[in-house]
């Protein structure tokens, strides 16, 4: 029964046998439809070229760069991105090739079977080189981030947030004392240049950079003082090298000397003329700015723990010479005695008992000591930078009646500027584009006011400030009591004599030393 029953042949369920070759009518769709895609071979054909005279393989389509580096040959290149295609910006790679009038650019030249090509002649690395040079007239790009660029010391800015983000204050820190010892520290003094230019500020605001590690810092010092948990080392200590060094300066400067050299074995005596260790970070910066016993004490603890002997009390030039020092058979001597001698303004009537060296009256300040007849005096401060901030500021906790602070140039160009809108707020009255011309006095040479004239910004100077210049005429006069000095300090050199007779100093004063090796003429003194 089953046999005699059959299917039709023309059922709208039976699919249609449709031929994907030959077109069934002359029509562009049907021609679109039936023409055959180009088939690729199964394996690219290789070939062979001759670099530096060896014989190597590469395949078909591939540049002279690639089979280069497919051989182990290396072609100096800066722009080369293999998920790119060459495009040969840079010119680093060019290499010469025989029979071809100038040499092609590697990483676009296809290699061709037979070709001869050579890497490292003379005249490529002329060429090379002057590329490069071109390269680095004209550099106005950033070879790092913005913000680690502007920071004077380079630190790994984007290393330390990467994480901080993920918690890890530890690593953080040790990322950190990489290239400074003293995370804690400098979160607190830090005019933080690194967040003008942080790139988060293009979406909204800019990264709080300083306070991040400022609070890094801080939490690996609740670590060590609360369960006794050493901060973090960020190199692998070495082993002791039996050498002996002095550092001369407890400051930053001295201390983060003290800190590596113990990391890299050596043994290490730091040396400090006052009572207690810490330089300008203790005797010139406000407590307000920077607690002494919580933050500093606590950081420069990380120092003694490495093994570093402390010898306070003992000032260069006073109580022993450079020469004592290698009698006692130090190896070698670190001078980071600080700058502690403030500029004088060079005017008539500077002499007067009331014009006062501005880091003299913070050191008194930062000691918890009130300066002697400060209260209700009418304070004049000279200068723009932290120092001057900090004796204006002060001046205002210790009680005085009136604080003027007065800058040569525009409050943009102050290396304080971040802070003058805080210290008007507490009552700071704030003088721009004005220089002191005298000082003014009574019979008995008691200050009664500073004479100032204003200033004119003129053409740009080397720091890149425009230069304040005179107007004539524009004179006026501030009463006041008292005048603070703040516009910059020297080191005091006085020292170099017998003894220690061998360290040059320069005009400005300076000591004189090697650019790069910071060593001065005497052996083993940097």
């Amino acid at each position: 029964m089953a046999d005699l029953i059959t299917r039709p042949d023309n059922r709208p369920d039976t699919p249609a046998v449709l031929d994907t070759i030959v077109p069934r009518e002359d029509t562009l769709a049907e021609r679109l439809l039936t023409t055959q895609s180009p088939q690729r071979p199964q394996s690219t054909p290789a070939i062979r070229i001759e670099v530096d005279g060896r014989i190597v393989e590469g395949l078909e389509g591939q540049t002279i760069l690639e089979v280069c580096r497919d051989n182990g040959i290396e072609i100096p290149t800066l722009c080369y991105e293999p998920k790119l295609p060459g495009f040969g910006a840079c010119r680093m790679c060019v290499v010469e090739v025989e029979g071809e009038e100038h040499p092609p650019i590697s990483c676009s030249r296809a290699a061709e079977e037979g070709m001869k090509v050579q890497t490292q002649t003379e005249g490529l690395r002329r060429l090379r080189r002057t590329n490069l040079e071109l390269i680095f007239s004209d550099h106005n790009a950033y070879c790092l981030p913005p913000c680690q660029n502007k920071c004077p010391s380079h630190i790994d800015i984007p290393g330390f947030l990467k994480q901080n983000a993920e918690g890890n204050w530890r690593e953080s820190t040790r990322v950190f004392k990489r290239t400074i010892p003293f995370p804690s520290v400098l979160g607190r003094v830090c005019p933080a240049p690194c967040e003008d230019h942080c790139r988060r500020d293009e979406v909204d605001e800019a990264i709080a950079i300083r306070d991040s590690h400022r609070y890094a810092g801080d939490q690996v010092i609740k670590q060590m003082l609360d369960d006794g948990i050493d901060p973090p080392v960020p190199f692998e200590l070495q082993p002791k090298t039996g050498r002996k060094v002095a550092v001369i300066g407890s400051g930053p400067a001295g201390m983060a000397a003290a800190y590596y050299l113990l990391i890299s074995g050596h043994d290490v005596t730091i040396f400090e003329r006052d009572p207690a260790p810490g330089g300008m970070l203790r005797y010139g910066i406000p407590q307000y700015r920077l607690p002494k016993v919580e933050v500093l004490e606590a950081e420069y603890e990380s120092v003694t723990r490495l093994g570093g002997k402390m010898v306070c009390n003992q000032a260069l030039g006073r109580d022993f010479t450079l020469d004592d020092l290698q009698f006692q058979g130090f190896d070698g001597v670190v001078i980071a005695i600080g700058c502690y001698d403030t500029n004088k303004l060079g005017v008539p009537g500077e002499d007067a008992a009331e014009v006062l060296d501005g880091l003299e009256y913070l050191r008194t300040a930062t000691l918890g000591l009130p300066y002697p007849g400060h209260v209700g005096k009418r304070v004049v401060v000279v200068g723009g930078g932290f120092t001057s901030m900090d004796c204006t500021r002060t001046s205002i906790r210790q009680g005085a009646k009136e604080v003027t602070l007065v800058y040569r140039r525009d409050m943009k160009d102050m290396p304080a500027a971040g802070e003058v809108h805080e210290a008007i707020e507490e009552g700071v009255t704030a003088i721009f584009q004005a220089g002191p011309t005298r000082v003014l006095a009574d019979e008995a040479g008691n200050v009664t006011g500073v004479e100032f004239i204003r200033m004119e910004l003129g053409e740009p100077d080397a720091s890149g400030r425009r230069r304040p210049e005179p107007a004539p005429g524009t004179e006026f006069v501030i009463p006041c009591d008292r005048v603070l000095l703040a516009i910059g300090q020297g080191p005091d050199l006085t020292w170099i004599g017998p003894g220690s007779s061998g360290p040059p100093a320069t005009r400005n004063p300076r000591l004189q030393a090697d650019a790069a090796l910071l060593q001065v003429v005497l052996a083993r003194v940097l």
